[in-house]
């Protein structure tokens, strides 16, 4: 079988033919890079001589035939082989023999095992929440955690989202716990996503879903509102001040603690810059460490 290669910077996909069936699979490359990148999908995309001169048989991707006895043999599929990391996986988005779009993860490396067990876990917790989708098939072995889900086919979040989705979707998962564990600070817990930024989310028929739940468990109230929030505003406006963004946010994050029940949010928040900033010292990265500090020390 011919693939075709897409290579970034930091990782590289590999496509089926590109037909009116098999599109929706291209949609696994979110295109949030430069120019330059977009100038390179849109050629990837609408010239067919791109396409060619990145070609290569499947018989020469790595783990192509795992994945094929894991998908069925009928299955067609994209595969996106991640950020090198300890939490590298391979993502795949196809269809079977039947005609059923799937969504599906492969991890080998130890830690991206654990993080897919998790995600294994969170979807049948959530199950009848209406956030997470439907699992169709799971695997854990020794050598590897494998994941198949429904594909939830709709379009990367690019442009604002209404602090209304934000609460709803926020609101639902409120009523949920993850366990039983308690906070150290004897703070308000609730099921926590634990990544929830615009890059999670897909927007389909108007309406927002989340994905990637792998960082799933039990926080304190408002850590997910705090990661949409601060970790978005960090990392894509850099520039822009703590101070900033709080003036934006401070109706949102009223809104959100008013309807749990909480007259003062600042230990929240305060609970929450310090797990970031545990986070940011052990991945070493001064830019976030500094951000983040900015929020323990600022007066509310």
């Amino acid at each position: 079988m011919t693939l075709y290669r897409f290579k970034t910077k930091t990782t590289s996909y590999f496509f089926p033919k590109l037909t009116k069936k098999s599109r929706f699979i291209y949609s696994l490359y979110g295109n949030y890079g430069g120019v330059v990148a977009k100038l390179y999908w849109w050629l990837f995309l609408h010239c067919s001589l791109v396409r060619y001169l990145n070609r290569v048989e499947s018989s020469s991707v790595q783990d192509f035939g795992l994945l094929q006895s894991l998908l069925g043999t009928e299955s067609v599929f994209g595969i996106n082989y991640g950020t090198p990391s300890s939490d590298q996986k391979k993502s795949i988005l196809g269809y079977d023999g039947a005609g059923l779009h799937f969504f599906a993860k492969l991890s080998q490396k130890e830690n991206a095992k654990k993080l897919s067990s998790n995600e294994i876990f969170v979807f049948q917790k959530l199950a009848d929440s209406g956030l997470v989708p439907k699992l169709f098939d799971c695997k854990i072995t020794d050598d590897y955690v494998f994941l198949k889900t429904e594909c939830v086919d709709g379009n990367h979040v690019h442009g604002q989202i209404s602090d209304e989705e934000i609460l709803q979707i926020l609101e639902t998962l409120r009523a949920y716990h993850y366990d039983d564990s308690l906070n150290a600070n004897c703070l308000k817990t609730c099921f926590s996503h634990g990544d929830f930024c615009p890059w999670n989310m897909l927007e389909i028929d108007g309406r927002l879903k989340v994905i990637d739940w792998e960082m799933a468990g039990e926080r304190a109230l408002g850590h997910d509102l705090f990661t949409y929030i601060f970790q978005t505003a960090f990392l894509i406006r850099r520039e822009e001040s703590f101070e900033n963004v709080m003036q934006k946010n401070r109706t949102l994050i009223d809104s959100y603690f008013e309807s749990a029940g909480v007259n003062d949010w600042e230990p929240y928040l305060k609970d929450f810059a310090l797990l970031k900033i545990e986070e940011f010292t052990r991945k070493q990265d001064a830019y976030m460490l500094v951000r983040y500090k900015e929020i323990l020390d600022a007066k509310f």
